[in-house]
């Protein structure tokens, strides 16, 4: 079997078995640009070539004339390119020049145009937006009054109802001693089916006002409505 030449592409050669028939190791096909001169040419000094006087003659003349037929050749494209320039007349130019200005001008009125049509059809709407968002809130607001409204009429009721049990300057001495005439009785008990069993306050003073029970649930309403 013809053995593979393997170019190798770095100095470590751990991945590559040299000790195979199949491989073989090979210099550089040529030096890489990035090692240094080897030590054996760093003082070497390259002779010049010797070229006999009519082969250099011969070479120098053939060289003229290729320099003399390049230019040659440069200054007739050049020619070329000129008379093939048509010489514009400045008045035609200016002409275009000002034809082309007047259409620009005319496009650009007619986009301006086109703008301000569109423009005044996007503020109606946003207008009309707006007005219903107003209205909107208005109506919102005028709810939420009416709601706070109709709340505090509530309250003043509620306070008016309660009016007749407030205590004041005149009635003081009487609800002191409705207080100490009808003690509180914390006894009470809860059945099985929710019901409270509470007993009944024993008056030991007949001739004292006994303060209706309603009236204090309604003042606690009153309290926890505040």
């Amino acid at each position: 079997m013809q053995a593979i030449r393997l170019q190798l592409q770095t100095h470590n050669c751990n991945f590559v078995n040299l000790t195979s028939i199949y491989a073989q190791s090979i210099r550089w096909k040529r030096k890489p640009i990035w090692l240094p001169t080897a030590k054996t040419k760093v003082f070497r000094v390259t002779q010049r070539p010797k070229i006999p006087e009519e082969e250099f003659l011969k070479i120098k003349n053939l060289y003229n004339v290729y320099r003399t037929s390049m230019k040659s050749i440069r200054l007739l494209f050049l020619q070329i390119g000129e008379a093939s320039q048509v010489q514009e007349d400045k008045g035609l130019k200016q002409k275009e020049m000002e034809e082309d200005y007047h259409r620009c001008f005319a496009l650009n009125e007619e986009w301006n145009k086109k703008i301000a049509e569109e423009r005044e059809v996007r503020l109606q709407q946003e207008r009309k937006q707006k007005l219903e968002r107003i209205k909107n809130t208005k109506v919102k607001v005028a709810s939420k009054l009416k709601k706070l409204e109709e709340e505090a009429d509530a309250i003043v009721k509620g306070a008016k109802l309660l009016a007749p049990t407030f205590i004041t300057r005149d009635n003081i001495d009487e609800a002191i001693e409705a207080a100490l005439a009808n003690k509180v009785n914390y006894n009470k008990a809860l059945n099985p089916d929710g019901t409270w069993f509470i007993e009944k306050p024993v008056n030991p003073n007949p001739s004292a006002p006994i303060v209706d029970a309603s009236i204090k649930d309604e003042q606690k309403k009153i309290k926890l409505n505040l």
